[in-house]
């Protein structure tokens, strides 16, 4: 069966990120972190790298050896972790395919249903956004901070619409009813 892996190397930031019992160190029982499960800490690092663009390398990846599973059916219940792990492989590139190639690999490696390759992608990420939690962990006063730099460190896409006048909030026609 599948799973996404959390290294060794970040079981410390891991344990800072999450409040729960279910922890290896005494750090992370404790009332510290913002997430309650694993998963939802590994998407977040995985959402980080990913809004950078910029997954640790294949080759640079650690052997998962002594890396912390976690399995395929809690990854695709957890909120965003199926639309990180298709986002993961449509943002990667083949080095020497033409676009229409890299297209079509994409867009087989989805149809396949088989998440191994695609939670190798999404491992990737993950990993870079926890590189980056516990290297930036150090800069701030608490975890809580750490998380809050995080997603201030992230530039927010800007869109080039000129004209406005056609986007409708979709929360307008509930609140229309409620009047």
């Amino acid at each position: 069966m599948p799973s996404v892996k959390i290294y060794a190397e970040h079981r410390d930031i891991l344990d800072a990120l999450i409040t729960s019992k279910k922890v290896a160190s005494v750090g992370g029982a404790t009332k510290t972190g913002p997430f309650s499960t694993q998963i939802d800490a590994y998407v977040f690092a995985a959402s980080i790298a990913m809004a950078s663009n910029m997954p640790t390398a294949t080759d640079n990846m650690p052997k998962a050896k002594n890396a912390t599973p976690i399995e395929e059916d809690v990854v695709l219940r957890a909120f965003g972790a199926r639309e990180l792990c298709f986002t993961a492989t449509l943002k990667e590139e083949g080095s020497d395919e033409s676009l229409t190639d890299s297209l079509n690999r994409q867009l087989r490696t989805l149809a396949d249903r088989d998440f191994t390759s695609l939670f190798q992608n999404l491992d990737r990420y993950a990993h870079a956004g926890f590189s980056w939690l516990a290297k930036h962990q150090e800069d701030e006063s608490s975890i809580r901070d750490l998380v809050l730099a995080a997603i201030d460190q992230i530039e927010c896409v800007e869109s080039n619409i000129t004209d406005a006048s056609g986007v409708r909030d979709p929360l307008l026609d509930m609140l229309d009813m409620q009047v």
